[in-house]
């Protein structure tokens, strides 16, 4: 598919990164007497990321068009690599040193301890690293490179590529897959960026749908946490994540306020930067209160706007106001 721009998913990615921020307001160990948000936190780890990868697919179903030949595809994975890799690499760098660092002088969660081999894991086994957070992107580059060839195999037919992913998440699902390369993590969501084809393949019809059954869809998506008490592992999350996906895109496409439009429109384009950043702004941000209070019991209601805050706005006034200056910065971190 040529290049299309869908309000809809513009909004939505404006809402999935807000969800990423809140999950990562506190990274490790919560603060004592804040059962509240750690039963929040646990909601939203059950769709957030489907439901980010999910938008992920879609992006790449509307906005390209899958490489022809091997030239092509290497064209592709040349100008993919120039776009994904280097802000995973350098902001990954820049928490493992800004962690060593900080770490002398203020709190930090999940502090490096030092090494070669911790450096390695960056980029071996991303999730469990040091920048833990930023796997994403590193399965985003994976996606990048594995599915225009299933595009390819398949023919451009739906079917067998939604097949292909499902086949994936289903052995997710019944086996330990190795962290390496993030393996487990491709294999998990590939189903989720797969359907983000499906709604732009057929957006024109499920939409408007969507939207007109946005209660309906919102109240399956809020019965499907019951399935937390029979299934409180992998399966849950599957289910949870396939409801979140109507529900969330008939929720954003059926917001008319124009203020709050505006603001997840505004979000949306500045997702890939609050991805990047969030976690070096939140762990500043938090490691100097620390240093004035300490966050347990009904202290952290003051913590939690202030983090959420440098975790959400931070990012955006930092590309818009200094990494801007600085064109090859602007351009992989955007």
């Amino acid at each position: 598919m040529g290049r299309r721009r869908f309000t809809d998913i513009d909004l939505a990615k404006g809402l999935a990164i807000t969800l990423v921020v809140f999950g990562h307001v506190v990274a490790r160990e919560a603060p004592a007497g804040n059962d509240w948000y750690v039963a929040a936190k646990h909601l939203v780890y059950q769709f957030h990321m489907p439901f980010f990868m999910f938008l992920s697919g879609a992006v790449f179903e509307a906005t390209h068009a899958p490489p022809g030949g091997p030239a092509a595809y290497r064209h592709w994975v040349a100008r993919k690599a120039a776009r994904l890799l280097p802000g995973f690499a350098l902001f990954s760098l820049l928490i493992w040193a800004g962690k060593a660092v900080a770490s002398r002088f203020l709190h930090v969660d999940n502090a490096p301890t030092g090494g070669v081999e911790e450096l390695l894991r960056i980029f071996a086994t991303p999730a469990s690293s040091v920048a833990g957070s930023l796997w994403y992107v590193y399965v985003l580059f994976e996606f990048f490179l594995v599915f225009p060839l299933v595009y390819r195999a398949a023919g451009g037919r739906l079917a067998p590529i939604v097949a292909f992913a499902a086949c994936l998440h289903a052995a997710s699902l019944a086996f330990p897959l190795p962290d390496l390369f993030a393996i487990d993590r491709f294999c998990e969501y590939a189903l989720f960026f797969a359907l983000g084809f499906v709604f732009v393949r057929h957006h024109d019809a499920l939409a408007p749908l969507l939207r007109r059954r946005a209660p309906l869809f919102g109240a399956l998506f809020a019965l499907s946490f019951a399935s937390l008490l029979p299934w409180p592992d992998a399966r849950s999350k599957t289910l949870v994540g396939l409801c979140a996906i109507p529900a969330l895109i008939g929720a954003v496409g059926a917001i008319r306020g124009e203020r709050a439009r505006s603001a997840l429109l505004l979000l949306g384009e500045y997702t890939f930067s609050i991805y990047l950043m969030n976690t070096l702004c939140i762990g500043l941000a938090k490691g100097l209160l620390l240093e004035v209070l300490p966050w347990d019991g009904a202290r952290f209601l003051l913590f939690f706007p202030v983090l959420f805050a440098a975790g959400l706005v931070g990012p955006l006034l930092l590309h818009r106001h200094v990494l801007v200056r600085v064109p090859a910065l602007a351009r992989i971190t955007k």
